[in-house]
């Protein structure tokens, strides 16, 4: 008994120096870096859009006597999401492409429905390291691109469905990222806002929050 007892300690204790000897040699297993020349990231993320305050009439080559009020003032608040891909060139510089989708509500119109689909920009941008560590730091996002719209080329002077269209599309901001979580705050603007639309509307913009995730 005796016997088994002595080598049942003697294998624990080779099997510790094993273990041990595998740690020494092997290399320090590391999680990935949220940037760093090379590192790509995956980000999914929700917006909250702060609409424009109204500006008053913003069509051009209508008659002065006609009031008609702006998108600013036709739809409410929105909300949205999206999905990316970011790829840091540098340990400050990198690339970025994102498709979002945008769903106002209507404000005082009764032309769009609470939750309606009438954006969806597709953008591509950079990101702009300005101060932090590869996890932790705050950084300037700046995007360009198209946005398909679905009815901000119509309020009341067509059907709904009968103008979708695309807008160009372009959004400055800054951002926070706190290793895998990420923050924005932007702001959205379309230029042209009515593309197919005789009334040449003036630009359209809001104020768009983010809060995502970067894989």
């Amino acid at each position: 008994m005796w016997h088994h007892s002595r080598l049942r300690m003697a294998r624990t204790a080779l099997l510790a120096l094993a273990v041990l000897a595998v740690s020494a040699v092997s290399p320090p297993v590391s999680r990935a870096q949220s940037s760093g020349a090379g590192v790509w990231n995956v980000l999914l993320f929700g917006n909250y859009d702060f609409t424009s305050p109204d500006t008053g009439n913003g069509f051009s080559n209508l008659p002065s006597s006609f009031t008609s009020p702006t998108w600013n003032k036709y739809l409410g608040d929105g909300y949205g999401g999206g999905v990316g891909v970011v790829y840091w060139f540098t340990e400050d510089v990198a690339f970025r492409a994102e498709a979002q989708a945008g769903l106002f509500n209507p404000g005082t119109s009764p032309f769009f429905t609470s939750g309606a689909l009438e954006s969806a920009p597709l953008t591509g941008g950079v990101e702009l390291k300005l101060y932090g560590d590869p996890d932790y730091f705050l950084y300037l996002a700046l995007d360009g691109g198209v946005a398909y719209e679905n009815s901000l080329q119509s309020p009341g002077f067509f059907a709904k469905s009968s103008n979708h269209a695309w807008s160009s599309y372009a959004d400055a901001g800054f951002g926070l990222n706190l290793d895998w979580v990420f923050v924005e705050v932007k702001v959205a603007y379309l230029p042209d806002a009515v593309p197919n639309s005789p009334y040449q509307q003036g630009a359209f913009w809001y104020v768009p929050v983010t809060a995502g995730f970067n894989f």
